[in-house]
């Protein structure tokens, strides 16, 4: 962008730069008849050397005196104002302009924002968590990345724990964590949502199963059907502590080794519980 100030124009502005253009042109037509005597006195062997170079010298820097006088007069004829008080202001980072404040032509005050840019590599990841399990997630493991329509199997993205500003949502009792998280193929865009998996501090024991094999009752129940023999399965109530990608933790319930029913689960559930019964 490019800022103009509101200045007042000099009233004789253009009559100076007028008369500089002129003055310029009278020395470098004087400039040129001094160095056409110093050749002439060269070539009869009366001049000097150093008198000629002196002339040229002379001539150069009227010659580009003259130019800037005329730079300067061609400005003030194109645009008064822009004569010389034109500020240029770069963006201070390289990304996308996001919104614009202000329009061309527009008078804007003093400290007032003009345009908004937003750097989409890397990107800040804001992840709410309840304020009762902050004591209990790892400072240091950072967090894996996902968008909400990546399949289960699809690998997540790392992203660094970063200091900010601290800020909590006290209706819904979480504090805010962020994360950089590096995205040089545009993948993601600012205000998009993601899902995000912490690590925990320490470890703890569970089994993991499918997670296509939990069920969910009407009450909120989970579930998963066991084989105990051919063609025979049986249900068991589960506790489920977390799902990571395709797979549900499950701390009791169950035991491990057991063969658990992965695909059609729910149609066992519906022949339990079918009209039939």
């Amino acid at each position: 962008m490019s800022l103009l100030p509101l200045l007042a124009a000099e009233r004789d502005l253009r009559v100076n730069v007028e008369s500089e253009v002129a003055s310029s042109n009278t020395r470098v037509e004087a400039a040129k008849a001094r160095l056409a005597r110093a050749d002439q006195l060269l070539r009869d062997q009366v001049g000097s050397l150093r008198a000629r170079e002196t002339a040229q010298e002379e001539l150069a820097l009227a010659e580009t005196a003259l130019a800037a006088a005329r730079a300067r007069l061609d400005r003030i004829n194109r645009a008064p104002l822009e004569s010389d008080v034109v500020v240029t202001v770069p963006s201070p980072i390289d990304g996308i302009v996001r919104q614009w404040h202000a329009a061309p032509g527009q008078l804007v005050a003093a400290g007032a924002a003009l345009f908004e840019v937003a750097s989409l590599d890397p990107l800040w990841i804001r992840v709410p968590v309840y304020a009762g399990e902050i004591a209990g997630i790892a400072p240091d493991d950072g967090a894996a990345i996902r968008a909400l329509n990546d399949p289960p199997t699809a690998p997540a993205r790392h992203a660094d724990r970063v200091a900010a500003p601290p800020s909590a949502d006290a209706a819904s009792s979480t504090v805010d964590l962020y994360f950089s998280l590096a995205n040089t193929d545009r993948a993601l865009y600012p205000g998009q949502k993601v899902s995000a998996a912490l690590s925990l501090r320490g470890r703890e024991s569970g089994t993991e199963v499918p997670w296509s094999a939990i069920l969910y009752d009407i009450h909120g129940g989970a579930w998963v059907y066991e084989q105990t023999g051919p063609q025979t399965y049986a249900r068991r109530r589960v506790e489920v502590v977390r799902v990571s990608g395709g797979a549900a933790i499950v701390s009791r319930g169950i035991r491990p080794g057991a063969r658990i029913v992965k695909a059609g689960a729910a149609e066992l559930f519906g022949t339990e519980f079918g009209p039939g019964k």
